[in-house]
């Protein structure tokens, strides 16, 4: 989800100017910054030693086979042994991600960085990251979510402390499903809505960029992998991260076209679409590096069945997420701040090609080599949006001619601009009405 720069300020607001008189800081509440999918740096934790993003150089040339998750046989778990996230990403090949918004909430929002444990002065502002192992199951991060905003009721020293939580793409994700459903997993079979959620925790939900109904990244990631620099990270490995899954589109919505330009009815969450297809773990590719990268033979084989298992088990898990946050919204969910871009062509279908062998899925109008006259692939593969996350999606609100096919996103407020994907919290507009929505903005 590494994606370029997208369109250039021309002006910008006078940031310092507006908030220059912003009043008190006392009873401010703390706000927690959550990066989206590839947005905290992960290291090992015995030894220090940096996975991802490592350095420049790891970007534009490495293939990350080191950020593969593990994979428990027995329970078909992740086995994440000693790798922990310990920081958000900030800049890296010359691009800016997210160190101009915390240079912004320090310098111009006056807000102070402080970390879990500290004790903060009665009359600061202060502003937290949550850095997450976003290889990882939503659940299991927002259940660290929980515990830092715990955490922080303690170093607060106020049991009902509420959190203003600005979320960018899956970090908006994980804002939202701890609001409605607190810790609880939803996600496994027989789940029953839990009594209490994380809602009465959250003052304001403000969500950057974030694919309320999913995002075509991770099937491209799937198809042809997670192309990072001048390289990119292979479908065996991107399919051992379970947080992958839970990105993948909404069930509901048609995903893949013939060049005829008519939906193909195949199940994005059923791993035998992918089986019928060969693509991903089931392309022959994929299937012989796994085998090769696991010792070959009997022992290879035995670990390819064993990642089939878990494709299927997290495929599920995915699809179970992105229908319990479809749910009707619950009358003390906070409603969201949303803020995207919607300048950009972004990939919401692919157009697919079949020559009895092989399955080619196109994600660009000019490489389908058969098309049909009379067909808009452009509009037919793109919507608008910020380069990874459609409009439609960010707003959750996928419509059809005969009205809106899945119950709709209530939205406090929602702001476009004209940047792509990881440029949008470094967007001078974007700060400014972030700044006004979390300082000025009224708070009953």
């Amino acid at each position: 989800m590494l994606a370029t720069a997208g369109c250039a300020q021309t002006s910008a607001p006078p940031l310092a100017l507006l908030y220059q008189d912003i009043g008190p800081k006392a009873g401010q509440p703390p706000l927690i910054v959550i990066p989206g999918a590839f947005g905290s740096q992960l290291r090992h934790r015995t030894t220090g030693q940096e996975i991802w993003p490592e350095s420049n150089t790891s970007l534009m040339f490495s293939n990350y086979d080191n950020i593969e998750v593990a994979i428990d046989a027995e329970t078909l778990e992740p086995a994440t042994g000693d790798v922990e996230a310990f920081d958000i990403f900030r800049d890296g090949l010359g691009q800016d991600f997210y160190g101009r918004l915390l240079k912004t909430l320090e310098k111009i929002g006056g807000y102070r960085r402080m970390y879990p444990g500290q004790t903060p002065e009665a009359d600061g502002r202060y502003f937290y990251v949550y850095p997450y192992d976003w290889r990882l199951d939503n659940v299991t991060s927002v259940q660290g979510l929980h515990d830092l905003i715990e955490q922080l009721a303690v170093d607060h020293d106020n049991p009902d402390l509420q959190v203003d939580i600005l979320g960018h793409s899956n970090g908006g994700l994980l804002g939202r499903y701890y609001a409605r459903f607190g810790t609880a997993d939803m996600l496994r079979d027989g789940a029953i809505l839990p009594d209490r959620n994380g809602s009465h925790r959250i003052r304001r939900l403000l969500m950057v960029g974030t694919p309320n109904l999913g995002t075509m990244q991770p099937v491209l990631s799937y198809v042809r992998g997670e192309e990072i620099g001048l390289g990119s990270i292979a479908p065996d490995i991107v399919a051992t991260c379970p947080g992958t899954m839970q990105l993948m589109p909404h069930p509901d919505i048609p995903w893949l076209y013939n060049v005829r330009g008519e939906p193909i009815g195949l199940n994005i969450y059923e791993p035998d679409t992918w089986r019928e297809l060969k693509w991903s773990i089931f392309s022959q590719t994929s299937q012989s590096r796994a085998v090769y990268r696991h010792g070959g033979g009997k022992e290879g084989q035995s670990y390819l069945a064993t990642l089939e298992a878990y494709f299927a088990r997290h495929m599920a898990r995915g699809r179970r997420f992105q229908e319990v946050l479809c749910l009707p919204a619950r009358q003390d969910e906070p409603e969201p701040y949303v803020f995207g871009g919607d300048c950009t062509p972004t990939v919401a279908h692919l157009v697919v090609e079949s020559d009895g062998k092989t399955v080619r899925a196109n994600e660009r109008p000019d490489t389908i080599r058969n098309p049909l006259p009379g067909i808009d692939y452009e509009n037919l593969i793109n919507e608008p949006g910020d380069g990874v996350v459609t409009r439609s999606s960010l707003m959750g609100r996928h419509r059809t001619r005969s009205g809106p096919l899945l119950p709709e996103l209530n939205i406090a407020h929602s702001i476009f601009l004209c940047d792509e994907h990881l440029q949008l919290t470094g967007n001078p507009s974007f700060q400014d009405n972030l700044l006004y929505t979390l300082l000025s903005a009224r708070t009953d």
